[in-house]
């Protein structure tokens, strides 16, 4: 988990890390039902006027991801979470 001088709290992967900038992979799930043509992973869709990228398809439900970029002057603090 990320948390920002703001408050703001952000958990995802860091998938890169320098001295400027973290390069985070946040993940989403959201239900099938929002979408109306036949999906493929890799495809790139449309939702809240943000892109994601489609990592998964199951039953019921599509998990999505998104890279965003965040310059480390912002961060306050990064927090290890631990698999349940």
């Amino acid at each position: 988990m990320i948390e920002l001088q703001d408050g703001q709290r952000i958990t995802g992967e860091i998938v890169k890390m320098d001295q400027k900038m973290l390069k985070v992979k946040v993940i989403a799930l959201a239900p099938i039902t929002l979408f109306s043509s036949t999906l493929k992973i890799g495809d790139k869709i449309k939702l809240n006027d943000e892109e994601f990228t489609i990592e998964d398809v199951v039953e019921g439900g599509v998990k999505l991801s998104k890279l965003i970029f965040i310059e480390r002057k912002n961060v306050k603090a990064i927090k290890k979470i631990e698999s349940i």
